[in-house]
């Protein structure tokens, strides 16, 4: 990329190689009749997924977040299951590259998730909560004479809960709190039935349990899980707003599709709504440059920002998209249907909206 900064995230060759698998494979994977983690797979197989460089000193480790951004929106494009599946992926991976050099998270449980064989599930929503109101995480540690720790309690919501995973969460050690990755596999790790869901079936999202389950010391990620979470936040939510991104860029070039007769009363509408999508991606691209820098106020404003815009400009956008469709939006089996079932979600996908408004309100940021 040369001169300024592009005005999209959407990687057209991508998109042109895989775009008819892809626009297949969306409603079966709405349906729950393809797993979301499938689509994590077909992009490592064709040489897609952004990789940690596991074997650098550094920590964290490298990352190419701008490429896990148009990837991400690209994939959104199509829909925005797939998408979800694999930020949390592709996050997971990223709290890796935090682990010392060396250590087995980096060697052993990073090399699985990047090929795949497993899969990543970010389950950090409970240390937003812990910061922002004070009560305790639900997940309590206690230590072992070996060194290790057990845990009980729960996760009360995570995703890409599936028969093999890594699952990263915070969890209560007395006065202190820890991050942790726990392997699936782990006994007295229990994954409770998978609600009936509006959108995002095929994500494998609900509740994990842990009972007596002991994890090795190694598997501490971090010690400090505030810490922690402030110096990943602005990754995470540059990421969560690249598919709310490619969500809204798609609803608007279907709604511009649809600019004849009388839907030409929406044009201003979508018009402004481009724009903002045009500026939110010079926004974002310039935020996923920085996002793994130094985790400053400004910084993490920013993030907490441009999150928050993007989310309701794909809401937005989906609601134009349904305007200009008319009734074959309301078909259940439409596009359009699974794009409004989908953007039902952002605005309560952690941090929710009222948690993005209570950040910035609190950081006296503009809104």
């Amino acid at each position: 990329m040369t001169g300024t900064l592009a005005a999209t995230l959407i990687d057209r060759a991508f998109q042109e190689r895989l775009g008819a698998l892809l626009e297949e494979r969306a409603p079966r994977i709405d349906a729950a009749e393809l797993a979301a983690q499938s689509t994590v797979r077909l992009l490592v197989t064709e040489g897609l997924l952004p990789t940690v460089e596991g074997a650098s000193p550094r920590v964290p480790a490298p990352f190419d977040l701008l490429r896990a951004g148009e990837l991400l929106a690209t994939v959104a494009w199509f829909d925005l299951a797939s998408a979800f599946s694999l930020w949390c992926h592709m996050m997971t991976m990223l709290y890796l590259a935090w682990a010392e050099p060396g250590s087995v998270l980096r060697e052993q449980w990073l090399g699985e998730l990047t090929r795949a064989e497993r899969d990543g599930s970010t389950a950090l929503a409970t240390a937003l909560g812990h910061a922002q109101t004070g009560r305790p995480l639900p997940v309590q540690a206690s230590g072992q004479a070996s060194g290790g720790i057990v845990l009980n309690g729960f996760v009360p919501w995570a995703s890409n809960l599936t028969e093999r995973f890594l699952v990263v969460t915070p969890v209560q050690s007395g006065s202190d709190t820890l991050v942790v990755a726990v392997p699936s596999e782990t006994p007295g790790v229990f994954v409770e039935p998978y609600p009936r869901l509006l959108a995002l079936q095929a994500t494998a999202s609900t509740t994990l349990r842990f009972q007596n389950a002991l994890v090795a010391a190694e598997f501490v990620l971090a010690r400090d899980a505030l810490a922690f979470l402030r110096t990943v936040q602005p990754a995470f939510l540059a990421l969560q707003a690249s598919f709310c991104w490619g969500l809204a860029a798609r609803a608007l070039a279907e709604a511009r599709g649809h600019l004849r007769g009388v839907n030409v009363v929406f044009e201003p509408d979508i018009a402004e709504a481009e724009a903002e999508l045009t500026a939110a991606a010079r926004a974002l691209r310039s935020l996923l440059a920085q996002a793994l820098g130094s985790a400053d106020h400004e910084l993490r404003c920013r993030a907490l920002e441009l999150r928050l815009a993007t989310m309701r400009l794909a809401c937005r956008a989906v609601a134009l998209e349904a305007k200009t469709k008319g009734g074959q939006a309301y078909r259940a089996e439409s596009g359009t249907a699974r794009r409004l079932r989908e953007s039902l979600f952002l605005p309560i996908q952690t941090p929710t909206e009222g948690q993005l408004l209570w950040e910035l309100q609190r950081s006296n940021w503009s809104t």
